[in-house]
């Protein structure tokens, strides 16, 4: 299966919609469509924190196929402080462990998370399409069944949830005023603290200088000092 290199084992992206399939066999964890590492990478929707004893127990977190389950190591005291500070629903990225434990006699599948990270929209999308790219090419390879007919749906329902990438916003010369009056103290504003504001509305650095440039340039603005920049 797809993977990304995280240490001594390598991730497998993977849908939960096909690992509900899984099982554990002599030669490592699979499911009808080939074997994957117990290591695994996800991106998702944060949905439910559930508690015991005062304390996360574990986590429900969702993509477009299905639900995974989080079962959270209570000796691991950072990852519980993260997990508790990160609102749901939201977006979360999460390396953990897969596997199957046994419990009033019967046997559930479930991940042991090793960090989770806050993620994004653009994060998720990004994961399901290439987790869909590597699925897709499995389930190609595997013989017509009602389980890969079912799988197939939920990919192409993930696929649909994917939000195209539309053209970025410009941005007029009037916002990067404005940043520039919000910025300032007596001397300007920090040109590097522009130029940050700038990328996080979608500008790369050299573009956010050279639109300094330009406005420089029109008489806008200037720099008193190479630390700071001032409107005129």
């Amino acid at each position: 299966m797809d993977t990304q290199n995280t240490g001594l084992l390598p991730a497998s992206r993977i849908f939960a919609g096909e690992l509900m399939h899984a099982v554990d066999t002599e030669t490592g964890f699979k499911t009808p469509f080939g074997i994957f590492s117990p290591k695994i990478f996800l991106i998702g929707t944060l949905t439910e924190k559930i508690q015991r004893d005062g304390k996360i127990s574990s986590l429900r977190i969702s993509d477009p196929t299905g639900v995974f389950s989080c079962s959270m190591n209570w000796q691991n005291t950072a990852l519980l402080k993260t997990a508790d500070e990160i609102d749901a629903p939201s977006f979360v990225a999460v390396f953990g462990m897969v596997r199957f434990r046994k419990y009033a006699g019967r046997t559930f599948l479930e991940i042991v998370p090793e960090t989770i990270t806050p993620s994004t929209r653009e994060a998720r999308d990004a994961w399901i399409l290439s987790t869909a790219e590597s699925a897709i090419s499995r389930l190609e390879k595997s013989p017509v069944s009602d389980i890969r007919k079912e799988l197939a749906g939920r990919i192409s329902a993930a696929l649909s949830s994917v939000r195209p990438a539309g053209p970025k916003e410009e941005i007029a010369n009037e916002k990067i005023l404005e940043i520039i009056s919000s910025l300032s103290e007596k001397k300007g504003a920090r040109i590097l603290d522009v130029i940050s504001c700038l990328k996080s509305l979608g500008l790369d650095e050299s573009s956010a200088k050279m639109r300094l440039g330009i406005l420089m340039e029109e008489g806008e603005c200037y720099t008193p000092t190479t630390e700071f920049i001032k409107i005129a």
